[in-house]
């Protein structure tokens, strides 16, 4: 992977980067700013390191829309997951906090210790379709909206090569970002946002593409063989 230019691309042209950011701090219309962030990594997979033109406004907007849609689909175990857990308790501690009681302690005591188990199963769920999600957004970008739901390719993807590296050099330079750009009033959590997704969508995409090329080297080998 080639760091320095992925880290360096968001800022390689400033007018690109300011509608980025001004289409990230605004809800639903952020979708193009997500179908752009996508756009880029596509080119990424095709060793085109430049920034794509600000144009196909609608095509940005689908890809956009459907890759969150993709993600949300993969976050549902989760999040049924954890409701499971939490209904009963929530069941039993919310009609008797409304009409102004205090709910059976011991019984609230055995029920949060069910329910924390739960949440921490949950968050590992939503931990593992966090990972996965970019490996099945790119099968989208490269097919259909159903390729993101080959979950043998998509496994095979995120457990190869070296996605994993990209994905955990993603989520913590967001974290800094964010930490850092989240100060700044306005726009701050919208720049932090874009910024981190041209660069971390575009080390994934290389890491994608790589794990692809990889394969397609030692098919010709095997058959020498």
């Amino acid at each position: 992977m080639d760091f320095e230019t992925n880290f360096k691309k968001p800022f390689t042209d400033v007018k690109k980067l300011l509608i980025g950011i001004l289409l990230s701090i605004v809800p639903v219309v952020n979708f193009l700013a997500v179908g752009y962030m996508l756009e880029t990594a596509r080119k990424s997979m095709k060793k085109d390191t430049s920034l794509p033109e600000w144009e196909g406004w609608s095509d940005l907007f689908v890809k956009g829309l459907l890759s969150i849609v993709i993600e949300a689909i993969y976050f549902i175990p989760a999040a049924i997951v954890g409701l499971i857990f939490m209904w009963p308790v929530m069941i039993k501690a919310m009609p008797m906090m409304m009409a102004g009681q205090i709910p059976n302690i011991g019984e609230m005591i055995a029920g949060m210790g069910s329910m924390m188990m739960g949440l921490g199963l949950a968050a590992l769920l939503a931990l593992f379709a966090a990972y996965i999600a970019p490996s099945a957004i790119f099968h989208f970008l490269n097919g259909t909206f159903a390729d993101a739901f080959k979950f043998g390719d998509v496994l095979k993807k995120a457990f190869s090569g070296t996605y994993g590296m990209a994905w955990t050099l993603f989520i913590l330079y967001s974290m800094v970002l964010g930490s850092v750009l989240g100060y700044v009033p306005y726009v701050g959590s919208g720049a932090a946002t874009f910024i981190a997704g041209i660069t971390g969508f575009s080390l994934i995409a290389e890491a994608f593409s790589g794990s692809s090329e990889a394969k397609a080297a030692k098919a010709p080998a095997k058959k020498r063989k």
